[in-house]
């Protein structure tokens, strides 16, 4: 009798489960498309990948764009975790899954976010899985396409800018930019923010043109001059702030530009070798979103959420240099390569 009762009591669960109603924006899907490194140095595979299961603490992301600019394809090519590897840290979407712990004041499905992957990456593929503390609800009036440009190298100025220096009104800043993002995103929150009179280093007079658009008060070329050049630019005193979005080589002139009791902060570490002593009665760092992360979450996530927040009022503005589908994502990291990029590359994952 036990076992008849017992058998019943399985298939009444059973019809149970089978008449729950599905969760609309959940994506059912049992696989997905995602870009894969297998190879260093060989081209990127697009793959169908096996969905996993959310742990409690997760949101499964419907990913829409991803950003790219030089620093990812320098990793891509010189190593960037375990292979395979799924790359891709900087992304916007929608969540489509959620797991039993997160609430809804933190987030729900079918809402706009932007996430950062900074710890496993995946962020080039149909869906990403990310821990609740590294996705953001996307304010109003921001696209879901300038997001994924914003979120990293924004915050990261932004940090910088408002925490480890205390910045003036029409102040000297020096901020290198190269062919990657971060160094146009500085230019854009010292400038814009906090008002500074940027002198922007670059390579190349097209980047000059668009470093001043953005906001530089002037530029200058990066040459074996470049610190004689910046002293006379600043009265022969050098810049409170030195911002190194650009790496190598620029890093080892860069920090002959800090005036004495400056501060020079390094802001690519993927290109860092070595990090060059500071010159004497100078201070040096590195800045990094990703050891913010780990040493202080809170403040991670509120410099993330401000930096959203005034792209939502329109005081900084995201910069996209070209934009492709998933299945030419060779093609974008050829472009970034020939050096053709002037910010974020952007990759368009939902056709």
């Amino acid at each position: 009798m036990s076992k008849i009762l017992g058998q019943a009591f399985a298939k009444l669960l059973k019809t149970t489960e089978l008449l729950k109603p599905l969760n609309p924006g959940r994506r059912h899907a049992s696989s997905f498309k995602t870009a894969i490194i297998t190879e260093h140095a060989k081209p990127i595979e697009i793959v169908e990948k096996k969905q996993v299961k959310l742990k409690a603490n997760q949101v499964r992301v419907q990913v829409s764009y991803c950003s790219l600019n030089s620093v990812d394809s320098h990793k891509f090519k010189q190593g960037g975790g375990e292979l395979p590897f799924v790359p891709g840290y900087e992304l916007s979407g929608e969540v489509s899954e959620v797991g039993r712990e997160v609430g809804a004041d933190q987030i729900s499905v079918g809402e706009k976010v932007v996430g950062l992957s900074l710890e496993n990456f995946g962020g080039l593929a149909e869906e990403c899985v990310l821990d609740i503390d590294d996705v953001f609800r996307i304010p109003t009036e921001v696209t879901t396409k300038d997001a994924a440009v914003i979120a990293y190298g924004h915050s990261l100025a932004l940090y910088t800018f408002s925490k480890l220096s205390k910045l003036k009104e029409n102040e000297p800043v020096v901020i290198t930019a190269g062919p990657a993002g971060l160094g146009l995103a500085a230019v854009d929150v010292a400038a814009n923010i906090y008002k500074t009179q940027v002198i922007g280093v670059v390579d190349t007079e097209e980047r000059g043109e668009l470093v001043r658009e953005r906001g530089a008060f002037t530029t200058v070329h990066f040459s074996p001059k470049l610190v004689k050049e910046i002293l006379k630019k600043t009265e022969n005193k050098g810049a409170n702030v030195v911002y190194d979005a650009a790496g190598e080589p620029m890093m080892e002139h860069i920090g002959g530009c800090a005036a004495v009791g400056g501060k020079t902060f390094y802001a690519s570490p993927f290109f860092h070798k070595t990090i060059p002593a500071p010159v004497p009665h100078t201070f040096s760092t590195i800045v990094s979103l990703k050891a913010l992360r780990a040493q202080n979450r809170h403040l991670y996530k509120t410099v993330v959420n401000d930096t959203l927040e005034l792209a939502n009022e329109s005081l900084i503005a995201a910069h996209i240099s070209a934009e492709f589908s998933l299945e030419k994502i060779n093609d974008a990291l050829q472009f970034i390569e020939d050096r053709k990029c002037t910010g974020k590359v952007l990759i368009k994952v939902d056709e």
